[in-house]
């Protein structure tokens, strides 16, 4: 890992696996529905260049009830679950 770029990010040390649930800041208890790699970012998808960006798809509840599947970046979504 000699060049800046190849460095992992910050939450590189943690396994995300789907099926497991995790404590998500804003919904609460999340569970992992999909993991998938090569999109530029959410907003984007139609207009996606090939990157190595990895996207989390969760499912959460909202005041009591079932919303539908979320997605974020890895990377954001270990923000929301430190």
């Amino acid at each position: 890992m000699g060049d800046e770029d190849e460095l992992p990010s910050a939450g590189a040390d943690r396994v995300i696996e789907r099926g497991d649930s995790y404590d998500h800041e804003r919904y609460g208890q999340v569970e992992i529905t999909g993991i998938w790699k090569g999109i530029d970012g959410v907003d984007t998808t139609r207009e996606a260049d090939e990157k190595d960006v990895y996207i989390v798809r969760y499912a959460a509840e909202e005041d009591g009830e079932r919303v539908d599947e979320l997605t974020d970046t890895l990377e954001e979504f270990l923000d929301a679950i430190e």
